[in-house]
């Protein structure tokens, strides 16, 4: 039902006219959010994206912001993304401030998009999934991950 949810606001916001402006926030405060994941029971999906890279629009536009908009993840994971070539600084699951690049680097993102799956401590979860292939199918494989990562956090 999910994925047919999805596939459904896909459809729909690439007939719309509509603005593609993305909805998923550009995460600043790892720190902060910890503390709502670990209070909600929530897990992390994160994309480390760049701003030339047109990958990550397309990911962001077509699958991210479906998701967000859809509000059936609201209860179970966070979506956000961080952009690994911005200057500014963001404050890490510790506490300290760090370049975007400094966070993509613990993670061993090398390229983009790349989507890692975080407990609420920054810990990996499941295997990050690196670019994107099939758009079609793409969704269903990350709701398998989705699922998966739910199912760690909650035997934790």
């Amino acid at each position: 039902m999910k994925f047919f949810t999805y596939f459904l606001l896909l459809l729909i916001s690439v007939n719309s006219s509509a603005s593609n402006d993305s909805v998923v926030i550009e995460e600043n405060d790892f720190q902060q959010l910890a503390q709502q994941m670990k209070q909600e029971n929530r897990g992390l999906v994160l994309m480390l994206h760049a701003e030339y890279c047109s990958y990550c629009k397309q990911m962001d536009e077509e699958i991210l912001s479906p998701m967000v908009l859809s509000g059936e993840y609201d209860k179970r994971i966070f979506i956000r993304k961080l952009q690994i070539d911005d200057v500014r600084d963001v404050v890490d699951f510790s506490g300290k401030t760090v370049e975007p690049a400094d966070i993509s680097g613990e993670y061993h993102a090398m390229l983009t998009p790349t989507l890692v799956f975080l407990d609420y401590q920054g810990k990996e979860v499941v295997k990050q999934m690196m670019g994107i292939n099939t758009i079609e199918l793409f969704g269903a494989y990350l709701d398998r991950e989705i699922d998966n990562m739910m199912d760690k956090l909650t035997k934790d």
